[in-house]
């Protein structure tokens, strides 16, 4: 006699696999979109201050160098900023100028990442560009108020203003394009005092802490940082 699997025994053994693959497909996916956006992050936060660096031998020293409007003292375009300051530094495959509420700048990378230079100094990165839609770029919730709910998901929030005198912007003077996050300033005897925030205070602040309750949630992007760019174990967000 020869022996072999019935059909009924085969077909309970491929339901098996299929019920282990469709338990642990998630898991795996999830998984490689969390490397993959460690990894991109690092690099364009890499690329994009090399590209500075490069930019300020033509167009000196960063802490000079005009905003798009949309800010005090701002005189040019989104797209003209863009163009004279990193247009032939910053490796880009495509970009794209729109307007929602304020004028912006799409630039498409070669790795399927994306950088939205938005009008002011703001900065946000999609480490995946098909997540990235011009049309729900600018949103508000229920209230009416202005709010960005994938913030810390589908992309993260950078800052550029090494030459603002402002007190919000005393962390990043000097600096290129940094992860947004503020200082914890209090005023004594008619001096402002200010701290860096903590880790705690980056996941629990109410308006850009890392937390699903969070308006703005743009602290995320600090957090992975302090990090090494690696997600921490408690980032609230899964990929």
């Amino acid at each position: 006699m020869k022996k072999a699997f019935t059909l009924a025994e085969v077909l309970i053994t491929l339901g098996i696999i299929g019920v282990v693959a469709a338990m642990t497909m998630p898991s795996l996916v999830g998984k490689y979109r969390q490397k993959t956006v460690e990894a991109r992050l690092e690099k364009f936060y890499s690329a994009a201050n090399q590209a500075i660096k490069l930019s300020e031998l033509k167009n000196g020293p960063k802490e000079y160098w005009d905003l798009c409007q949309g800010v005090a003292g701002g005189t040019m375009s989104c797209e003209d900023w863009y163009n004279k300051y990193l247009k032939d530094y910053l490796k880009t495959i495509r970009v794209e100028h729109f307007n929602d509420k304020y004028q912006n700048t799409a630039a498409w990378f070669a790795d399927g990442s994306l950088m939205v230079i938005k009008s002011g100094f703001d900065i946000f990165f999609y480490p995946f560009a098909k997540d990235f839609d011009k049309e729900k770029f600018f949103t508000s919730d229920e209230s009416g108020a202005y709010t960005r709910q994938d913030s810390g998901k589908k992309f993260f929030a950078f800052s550029f203003r090494p030459g603002l005198s402002d007190i919000s912007s005393q962390l990043y003077k000097g600096k290129g394009i940094e992860p947004y996050r503020s200082l914890d300033c209090k005023k004594e005897d008619g001096n402002y005092i200010c701290n860096t925030l903590t880790h705690e205070e980056l996941l629990n602040n109410s308006s850009y802490g890392c937390n699903s309750t969070a308006r703005y949630k743009s602290y995320c992007t600090a957090l992975i940082q302090e990090n090494g760019w690696k997600i921490p174990e408690d980032y609230p967000f899964k990929f």
